[in-house]
C-alpha cells in the first residue's frame, strides 16, 4: 500500500492519512498557541474533590473524595454519576478505602485500588466483573504495587514499582496475556498513562525533571512543552492528539493539547492561576473532547470537560498491524466519513468498508492490498 497523499477539494473539508514517521519528524517543531474551548465543570454530588481522568465517547471516568476520607471512582454518562468501588479495596491505618478510575475504552474501565496491607493493585472493570491486575515483576518490600492508567481495546498501560534495580518505577503494557515492561531509554523512572491503538504516552524523569514521551512500539519521542520550565507530563492520547500538563517557572500547572505540530495551552477559566500547585490539568481526550480537573483558589479540585468552540478537522494516522496496516482517526468525529480510492487522478471515492471503533478511535484494518489504495476523510 502506498502512503495516502494530500488531496485538495474546494467543495469539502478533507483529512488524509499521514504516515507515522512523518509525525515523528513534525514533533521537532515547538509551536505554541491558544485555542477557544467551552469548559463545563464536573462535580460528583457525593464528593468534596472531583477529578476527571479518562473519556471514551460520552462516558467519563474519574475519582472523588468523600467527607469520610474514602476515595471512590466514578462513571459519568452525561447525566448520571455511578460510584465505582473495587470490592477488594480496604482501609489501612488512618487511610480510608481507595479506588481510582483512570481510563476507559468502550465499556471497560481501568484503574487501581489499595488493599488492607497498603499494597496497590490495578484493575479492569467491564461493568459486571472486577479483575485484579498485578504485574508479575512488581516488588516493593514484599508489597504489590501496580497502577493501571489507560486502556485502548484490550491493551492496558500503567506502571509498577520495582525496587530491586536502579529503576524504581517502570511502565508496562498488558495485552490480556503478556506483560511488557516499558522503560524510556533516557529516563530513571518511566510512567505510562495513556494509550490509543499503538501509541503510548506518559512521562520519564531525569535529574528531577519530568519529560513527556510518546512511544509507538518502536521509537521513543520526548515531549517538552516550550512553556514547561519545570516539567511536562503527557497524560492522554487519541489518534495523534496528546493532552497533559506542564509546570511553569512559578510552580503553577497548565493543561496542554499537542497535535504533532502545535502546543496549545488549556486553562480552565475557573482555575487558580499563578499559584504554586494550582491550575489546570488535562488528563484524557476522545476525539476533540478533553477532560481533566482544575484547582480553585480555595484548593478544591473540580473535574471539567472541554469542547472546542469550532469543530477541528480530524487527522488520519497509519500504524503497522501485524502484516497489514491500520488506518485510524479520533472517535467519534461526528459528520466525517472515511472514503477510499485506487487512483488519485480519478474522482472514484467510495465509502470504506469495515470501519469500526473501540470507543476511543475509529479504525479500519487492511492486509496488503493488490495495487494502490488511498484513504481520506470527508465532511458530510
Amino acid at each position: 500500500m502506498k502512503t495516502p497523499q494530500n488531496n485538495k477539494d474546494s467543495k469539502m473539508r478533507t483529512s488524509t492519512a499521514r504516515i507515522w514517521t512523518g509525525l515523528i519528524a513534525l514533533m521537532a517543531a515547538g509551536i505554541t498557541a491558544q485555542a477557544q474551548y467551552t469548559y463545563t465543570t464536573l462535580d460528583d454530588p457525593l464528593g468534596m474533590d472531583t477529578y476527571a481522568n479518562g473519556i471514551s465517547g460520552t462516558n467519563i471516568v474519574g475519582t472523588y473524595d468523600d467527607s469520610s476520607g474514602d476515595t471512590h471512582g466514578f462513571l459519568y454518562n452525561g447525566s448520571t454519576y455511578t460510584t465505582l468501588d473495587d470490592p477488594l479495596a480496604a482501609p489501612f491505618l488512618f487511610f480510608g478505602k481507595r479506588t481510582y478510575a483512570q481510563g476507559i475504552s468502550g465499556t471497560n474501565i481501568v484503574g487501581y485500588y489499595y488493599d488492607g496491607n497498603e499494597s496497590i493493585h490495578g484493575f479492569v472493570y467491564n461493568g459486571g466483573a472486577w479483575t485484579t491486575l498485578d504485574d508479575p515483576v512488581s516488588e516493593a518490600g514484599g508489597l504489590t504495587n501496580t497502577q493501571a492508567n489507560g486502556i485502548s481495546g484490550t491493551n492496558i498501560v500503567g506502571y509498577y514499582y520495582g525496587y530491586s534495580s536502579s529503576v524504581e518505577n517502570n511502565g508496562f503494557l498488558y495485552n490480556g496475556n503478556a506483560w511488557t515492561t516499558l522503560d524510556d531509554p533516557l529516563g530513571v523512572n518511566t510512567y505510562a498513562y495513556g494509550i490509543s491503538e499503538t501509541n503510548i504516552v506518559g512521562e520519564y524523569d531525569t535529574n528531577g525533571v519530568s519529560h513527556g514521551f510518546l512511544y509507538n512500539g518502536r521509537t521513543w519521542v520526548t515531549l517538552d512543552d516550550p512553556l514547561g520550565a519545570i516539567g511536562t507530563h503527557a497524560n492522554g492520547v487519541s489518534g495523534t492528539n496528546i493532552v497533559g500538563e506542564y509546570t511553569d517557572a512559578n510552580g503553577a500547572y497548565h493543561g496542554f493539547l499537542f497535535n504533532g505540530r502545535t502546543w496549545i495551552a488549556l486553562d480552565d477559566p475557573l482555575g487558580a492561576k499563578g499559584t504554586q500547585s494550582e491550575g489546570t490539568d488535562a488528563e484524557g481526550i476522545s476525539g476533540a473532547t478533553i477532560v481533566g480537573y482544575y484547582t480553585d483558589s480555595n484548593g478544591v479540585a473540580h473535574g471539567f470537560v472541554a469542547t472546542p468552540t469550532s469543530s477541528p478537522t480530524p487527522s488520519l494516522a497509519i500504524a503497522h498491524l501485524g502484516r497489514g496496516l491500520r488506518i485510524s482517526w479520533p472517535y467519534p468525529s461526528t459528520g466525517w466519513v472515511l472514503q477510499q480510492n485506487t487512483d488519485l487522478s480519478t474522482t472514484n471515492w467510495t465509502p470504506a468498508i469495515g470501519v469500526t471503533n473501540d470507543g476511543t478511535i475509529n479504525f479500519i484494518s487492511n492486509t496488503s492490498p493488490a495495487g494502490n489504495l488511498y484513504f481520506r476523510l470527508r465532511q458530510q
